[in-house]
C-alpha cells in the first residue's frame, strides 16, 4: 500500500506450554527476534509450538503452528481450541510432518545433533518393547481390538513402561491398570536422555518399535533408537515412510507375517543381527535423516516465518 514503511527488523512472539517457552532466552535468527516476552499486540509474527493456543485465533498477522503428534491426537480431535485451529487455519499457517505443501512439511525430529551409537558390550538373544508414555493406536501393531495387544504380550517380549501413565490412556486394557501383564519387567527403561535409553536397548537382539500410528510421512525416533542400539527392528511403516526415510534400511515388518506375534518373533530371532547392524549403520551414516535433526527445526520454522513476512511486506509495498 502506498506510503507504507517496510520494516527491516521484526519481532516474533513464541508460545509453547509443552516446551516451556516462557523460560527461553530471546534469540535472533537473521532479521527476526524470537521472544516469549513480545506481546501479541507488538508482535510482527506469531510462532506456536506444539500446544493449541487461542492466540492463533486472535492474531491476524503472519503466524505458524508447529505440531508433531499424529492426526488422532486429542489436540486435534477433542481439544476445544485445537479443533477450531484444524478447521480455521490455512494449510500455510501450519507446519507438520503431513502438510500437503512440501514447503510447510516439517518431519518429526528423530535425533539431536548426532546419531551416536552407545552399545552394550554383550547382547542377549531377547526381545524388548518399551511403553514409557501414553503411546498410540499402533502400540500393538494391529488396530483391531481383539489382536492389538498381542505383539507385546508375547512371553518372549520383555516389556518396560509406566503403568501409572497407562492408566491415563483410554485405549489401554483396563485390567493392566490393576495388574500389569506377566511379561512386564517392573520398571521403565531409562528415558532421561537418548543415549541412556539407546544403551539400554542395545542389550537386546530385537526391539519392537511401537510407533504411535501409521500415517503418510509420520516417522519418529523409535525406529532410529533401535537402529542406533544395534537391534533388529520390528516395525510397521507407512508406504511413504518406506520409500523416503527408510530407503536403504532393513527391518522386519509384522505385516509380512499377517501381524502374527509368534511368526514375526520366530523369524526375527533367527536372523543375523550383525548383518542387520551393518546395513542399518550404513543407513544411519548416509545422511538420509538429516532433515529430522532437532537442531534444524527452528531454522526450518524461521524460513517459513521469514517467507510470510516477506510476502506481507511485498503486499504492503504495492502502490
Amino acid at each position: 500500500m502506498k506510503g507504507t514503511v517496510v520494516k527491516t527488523e521484526y519481532a516474533c512472539r513464541v508460545v509453547s506450554q509443552q516446551f516451556k517457552a516462557d523460560s527461553w532466552d530471546d534469540f535472533r535468527i537473521g532479521a527476526i527476534l524470537y521472544s516469549p516476552r513480545v506481546s501479541l499486540e507488538q508482535a510482527d509474527a506469531l510462532l506456536v509450538l506444539y500446544d493449541p493456543s487461542e492466540e492463533l485465533l486472535k492474531f491476524t498477522g503472519p503466524k505458524l503452528w508447529f505440531t508433531m503428534e499424529p492426526s488422532w491426537h486429542s489436540h486435534f480431535r477433542s481439544h476445544p481450541v485445537g479443533k477450531r485451529l484444524v478447521q480455521e487455519l490455512d494449510a500455510s499457517e501450519r507446519a507438520f510432518y503431513g502438510n500437503p505443501d512440501a514447503t510447510h512439511r516439517v518431519p518429526h525430529p528423530t535425533y539431536r545433533g548426532t546419531s551416536s551409537r552407545p552399545r552394550a558390550a554383550s547382547v542377549s538373544n531377547r526381545v524388548i518393547a518399551t511403553v514409557n508414555n501414553f503411546g498410540g493406536r499402533l502400540w500393538f501393531l494391529k488396530s483391531h481390538f481383539r489382536t492389538r495387544n498381542r505383539m507385546i504380550l508375547d512371553s518372549r517380549v520383555e516389556l518396560f513402561g509406566f503403568p501409572d501413565a497407562w492408566a491415563q490412556f483410554r485405549h489401554f486394557p483396563k485390567f493392566w491398570i490393576r495388574r500389569p501383564p506377566d511379561n512386564y519387567m517392573g520398571r521403565a527403561s531409562p528415558a532421561a536422555n537418548a543415549d541412556d535409553h539407546i544403551r539400554f536397548l542395545s542389550a537386546y537382539q530385537i526391539a519392537v518399535c511401537l510407533e504411535n500410528c501409521t500415517e503418510p510421512d509420520y516417522f519418529t525416533e523409535k525406529f532410529v533408537y533401535a537402529v542406533r542400539a544395534g537391534c533388529i527392528p520390528i516395525y510397521h511403516a507407512h508406504a511413504t515412510v518406506k520409500t523416503t526415510f527408510l530407503s536403504g534400511a532393513r527391518w522386519i515388518d509384522p505385516a509380512d507375517f499377517a501381524f502374527s506375534p509368534r511368526r514375526t518373533i520366530d523369524f526375527a530371532l533367527n536372523q543375523d543381527q550383525m548383518e542387520f547392524r551393518s546395513i542399518n549403520d550404513a543407513w544411519l551414516e548416509s545422511g538420509i535423516l538429516t532433515d529430522t535433526d532437532e537442531q534444524k527445526l527452528l531454522p526450518k520454522l524461521h524460513a517459513i516465518i521469514s517467507s510470510k513476512l516477506r510476502i506481507r511486506d511485498e503486499f504492503l509495498a504495492r502502490p
